[in-house]
């Protein structure tokens, strides 16, 4: 039942200063939750991230999604008075993300220990592809070689072919690494209320794909195994993976335990696997586990996705279409719990999450244009009169609407 209309972030205002996808979608999750977020870009032509991936009418996807509730300030940081803007919009500020290239601030003169002198209560978030401490620290990342160097690429893939990116071109490093930045921010946020402190939030594109990968390096300390790629299957137990029906669609199933290898045995009509020795426990079942997803596989090509599916869930097992863009903006289940239609342009967009139950996040507003939002954040937050303002924009070191 919802109470309180009221969002969890609202009066926290998030200085944005970063481009693409780490950092900034971090700021989008905050914005969902009521922060007010000001996201500086550069002259010109802004953000990369209005010029990334697919469009529909002019407009480029990634961008409408990641930029909505935030105001678009447009200020040359290559220039004193810009950076002297920047310095004014840090001490009115509860949090400041940096996604710039590591570094950066410190030689405009923002480094960690003066962004607290000027705001004591100043939360910085600095994201990157690898962190602010370690040999790597000063090298640009982007998603692909975190996924490289962290070891994710080396465990996507069959096991006979290359190494490859997981999620493919969906940058999952990048989107993955915004929720720990959030999460990392409403820690601090809390830490906050009762030491009126601020700290500084280091996190990594590195870091997230390594932490997941983290217990195959604990077996490999304590074994010398090098766990190796197994494409589209559990981690152990069959069947597991991907499978092709009569009708020309893919499946995902996964069957878990010995209960579910029972209950799936009898369901496709082989009983026999039930008294076969080998086929007793999940360790004994990931050795044979080519014949006995082999044998899955037969027994969903002779049959339709939606027989599949009801004779596997009817006996209590996991299973599930491999849904296209098409097929998911369709899917009634997803409809009802992670899609709605925007009321300000008729978009289809993804429910905020986590979904709260009094104070659930929106999504309503739309991505501003470049500068938008300029004038009105310098008069109304910095106090700088029309005439200051006006001074800037004809000197080139902000831009309006």
């Amino acid at each position: 039942m919802q109470e309180d209309r009221r969002l969890p972030l609202e009066g926290i205002r998030v200085l944005e200063v970063g481009e693409l996808i780490a950092g900034p979608f971090t700021c989008t999750l905050l914005g969902e939750f009521g922060a007010d977020v000001i996201k500086i870009e550069r002259p010109k032509r802004g953000d990369l991230i209005r010029l990334f991936g697919p469009q529909t009418d002019g407009e480029f996807v990634y961008w409408s999604m990641l930029a909505r509730n935030k105001k678009s300030v447009v200020v040359d940081l290559n220039s004193t008075a810009g950076r002297a803007i920047l310095g004014d919009l840090i001490r009115q500020s509860d949090v400041l993300m940096d996604s710039l290239r590591p570094g950066l601030f410190d030689t405009w003169g923002f480094d960690d220990e003066t962004l607290q002198s000027m705001n004591p209560r100043l939360i910085t978030l600095h994201v990157s592809g690898f962190g602010r401490t370690g040999p790597y620290s000063s090298r640009p990342g982007y998603d692909p070689v975190a996924q490289a160097i962290s070891g994710l690429s080396y465990m996507t893939g069959d096991p006979s072919g290359p190494p490859m990116r997981a999620g493919g071109s969906i940058p999952v490093c990048d989107f993955t690494t915004s929720f720990l930045g959030a999460l990392g921010i409403c820690l601090a946020i809390i830490e906050r209320f009762s030491s009126e402190r601020g700290q500084v939030i280091d996190v990594a594109l590195y870091d997230l794909a390594f932490r997941v990968l983290a217990p195959l390096l604990t077996l490999y300390d304590r074994s010398g195994e090098v766990y190796g790629r197994h494409g589209n299957r559990s981690l152990g137990g069959g069947p597991t993976g991907h499978f092709r029906t009569k009708d020309d669609t893919w499946l995902a199933i996964s069957i878990q335990g010995d209960d579910q290898f029972d209950r799936c045995a009898r369901a496709i009509g082989r009983e026999d696997w039930t008294e076969k020795p080998e086929y007793q426990t999940i360790d004994s079942r990931t050795i044979h586990r080519e014949v006995i997803d082999g044998a899955m596989a037969d027994w969903v090509a002779v049959r339709t996705a939606e027989d599949v599916v009801d004779k596997l869930e009817s006996n209590g097992l996991v299973c599930g279409v491999i849904l296209t863009p098409a097929d998911a903006a369709q899917d009634p289940h997803l409809k009802s719990r992670s899609l709605h239609r925007s009321g300000t342009d008729g978009s289809l967009l993804p429910w905020p999450v986590p979904m709260l139950s009094c104070t659930p996040g929106q999504s309503e507003g739309r991505a501003p244009d470049l500068g938008e939002q300029t004038a009105e954040v310098l008069k109304q937050v910095l106090g700088y009169t029309d005439d200051r303002v006006e001074s800037l924009r004809s000197a080139g070191i902000i831009e309006t609407l």
